[in-house]
């Protein structure tokens, strides 16, 4: 099942790429996020006590990576058009994840992703 949803989720962003769906981000590429975020696709639709570590990880290290004026916000842009591809996707998960990580992403709230 993990599988299916892997390879549905590469053919998805494979197909946006493609389309030109999903633009760079200065430093840090729409399909550098996508690869990060792989690890909490089972969270945001599934949630649980806990989010994984390397979905943290793959968040830290977004955050670390943003650090010229407008790539947060372009990388917050990315990630909205990746998850609203994905069926599933619980909102209320994915604006669980910073405060269950750890970190302060401005752009994931219960106003931007819901």
């Amino acid at each position: 099942m993990a599988r299916n949803v892997l390879a549905c989720f590469a053919v998805v962003l494979v197909t946006m790429m493609m389309i030109g769906g999903l633009r760079s981000v200065a430093a840090i590429s729409c399909g550098q996020i996508a690869a990060g975020l792989t690890p909490c696709m089972k969270y945001v639709r599934e949630g649980g006590r806990t989010v994984p570590t390397l979905c943290c990880a793959g968040l830290h290290a977004l955050v670390t990576l943003a650090t010229r004026e407008g790539e947060l916000q372009a990388a917050c842009q990315c990630m909205k058009q990746l998850l609203v591809t994905l069926p599933g996707v619980n909102w209320t998960y994915v604006n669980s994840i910073p405060v269950k990580c750890g970190i302060s992403i401005p752009c994931i709230d219960v106003h931007s992703f819901s």
